[in-house]
């Protein structure tokens, strides 16, 4: 539950369907980034340019204690901003992931809906900790593959010369 005490989950648009397949995730990742204007493998910052410009809204990564037992990652949306909270005390991977699956629920075109039950009362009462949401599955799934899209080192280690040789081997097998 956020600060606000509202619990918001994401529905699919309508019409929408989802692809459960890697592979089908790739190809939406990539037309992501094609529709964006964004090359193969961006870095988060260009990929978060790219969604402001596209979206003409501010887009805002905020690190936050998260409590125990509460979502990884949550967003809000304002008038003219978003903001994407992603866990503090954790490793960059972790948090990367975290912004990852939020920024897929963006980027799918994902739409807030306001639930009436609190998760922590699903908890309790169905004995549940996740819900079998359809856009949640969606977003884990695209947002695992933005994961291993992304440059997360641009400018460092083994990142910063891994990437030309992905962009050389884009649509290749090995």
């Amino acid at each position: 539950m956020s600060e606000s005490g509202v619990t918001t989950s994401w529905q699919i648009p309508e019409g929408e369907t989802r692809e459960v397949r890697t592979s089908a995730a790739q190809r939406r990742v990539r037309r992501i980034f094609e529709d964006l204007g964004l090359p193969p493998h961006p870095t988060m910052e260009e990929l978060c340019k790219a969604y402001e410009s596209k979206s003409g809204r501010s887009l805002y990564l905020i690190e936050r204690e998260m409590q125990p037992g509460a979502p990884s990652g949550e967003y809000e949306r304002y008038l003219t901003e978003d903001r994407i909270y992603y866990p503090k005390g954790t490793s960059p991977a972790h948090q990367a992931l975290v912004q990852c699956h939020e920024l897929a629920h963006l980027l799918l075109g994902h739409t807030l809906k306001h639930d009436a039950i609190s998760p922590d009362v699903v908890r309790r009462v169905l004995g549940r900790a996740h819900y079998d949401e359809p856009a949640e599955f969606d977003a884990e799934i695209v947002g695992s593959v933005l994961f291993l899209e992304l440059n997360l080192e641009p400018n460092e280690g083994a990142a910063a010369e891994l990437a030309p040789a992905l962009t050389h081997r884009e649509g290749q097998h090995a």
